[in-house]
C-alpha cells in the first residue's frame, strides 16, 4: 500500500511504462517493399519535351557564346587556365589550338546578354578578354 500512498511515484511509473509500450510498438512495425504503390500520371507531351531539350543541348553546344582570355603558347595557356579556374570556379575553361596559337576560352553562354554580364566580371582580371561566338 505504500506505492499507492505516493501518487507522484505511481504516476511516473505509469507514464514510463506507457512510453516503453509506445516505443516498442514503433520498433516492431514491419514493412515490406510490396506494400506501397505509387502511380505517376503525367502528360504524354512531357517525354517529347525532355527529348527535345536533350537534343537541343547536344546540337546547340557549338553555337554558344564564349569569352577568350588568352592567346599564345601552350605553357602560357595552361597557366592562364589554372589561374582562371582558381578565381572563377563557376565557369567552364577550355584550351583550344588554332594554328599557331593556343587559346583559352571560358563559359558556354546561350545568350549574348548573359555572356556580356560575365565578360564585365572577367575583364576586371583579364583586360584583354573579349566575347566571341565560335
Amino acid at each position: 500500500m505504500r506505492i499507492l500512498g505516493n501518487k507522484d511515484s505511481l504516476i511516473l511509473l505509469i507514464f514510463a511504462l506507457g512510453l516503453c509500450r509506445i516505443s516498442h510498438a514503433q520498433s516492431s512495425v514491419k514493412t515490406s517493399e510490396k506494400e506501397g504503390v505509387i502511380n505517376v500520371e503525367q502528360d504524354e507531351r512531357l517525354n517529347e519535351l525532355v527529348a527535345y531539350k536533350t537534343k537541343l543541348n547536344k546540337t546547340d553546344n557549338e553555337k554558344r557564346f564564349r569569352i577568350q582570355i588568352y592567346n599564345g603558347t601552350l605553357e602560357g595557356a595552361q597557366k592562364a587556365k589554372r589561374v582562371f579556374n582558381s578565381e572563377f570556379k563557376d565557369l567552364v575553361c577550355d584550351i583550344a589550338f588554332e594554328t599557331p596559337n593556343y587559346k583559352v576560352r571560358v563559359g558556354k553562354f546561350r545568350t549574348r546578354l548573359e555572356a556580356d554580364r560575365y565578360l564585365l566580371k572577367v575583364k576586371e582580371e583579364y583586360p584583354s578578354a573579349f566575347l566571341l561566338q565560335p
